[in-house]
């Protein structure tokens, strides 16, 4: 209800919602496991995190387009939503290697800030989203500094591989 109050309608994102609606039937992807077989489609999960969020490429791009204006969000949470609040150091983000430390990343200062990953690039300060549900990874990467961004939506287990490929070409 917040999410529909505070940004999806103010953004015109009417195909947006953490719960799966009617409607969404006939206008949805499924989700590919990394050996082509489809996922069977959700649509009976309980509102709660990013993980539910049903969505569509225009509307997402929507919400990316209101971070990069500074919509939605006071200038003093502005200036918040772009400061690091913890530095990451480990060597995946998930599973076993999460526990293990590296240098790696360190020349980026790859961080999190308030629910955006970030990290230094030659386009100044980057924030960055990602997803991995089952049979959909996607990534979005914004450089406020310039202006510029990038969305990557995949529906396929096998998507994050090409993630590094796209924004070398895309960026």
């Amino acid at each position: 209800e917040l999410a529909q109050e505070y940004v999806f309608r103010p953004l015109g994102m009417d195909d947006s919602s953490y719960e799966w609606k009617e409607n969404y039937a006939n206008n949805f992807a499924y989700g590919y496991t990394s050996d082509r077989k489809a996922h069977p489609k959700d649509t009976d999960n309980e509102p709660r995190s990013g993980s539910t969020m049903e969505t569509t490429a225009i509307d997402y791009t929507r919400f990316l387009e209101a971070v990069l204006q500074k919509q939605l969000l006071q200038p003093e949470t502005w200036k918040l939503f772009l400061e690091p609040q913890i530095r990451i150091r480990s060597t995946k983000q998930f599973g076993p290697l999460s526990q293990k430390d590296t240098t790696l990343f360190d020349e980026i200062g790859l961080s999190y800030g308030f629910g955006w990953g970030m990290v230094s690039s030659p386009y100044g300060k980057g924030v960055f989203k990602e997803c991995h549900g089952d049979g959909f990874q996607h990534y979005s990467i914004l450089f406020p500094e310039v202006g510029k961004g990038m969305l990557i939506m995949t529906n396929s287990d096998n998507g994050e591989s090409i993630y590094q490929a796209l924004l070398n070409i895309g960026l």
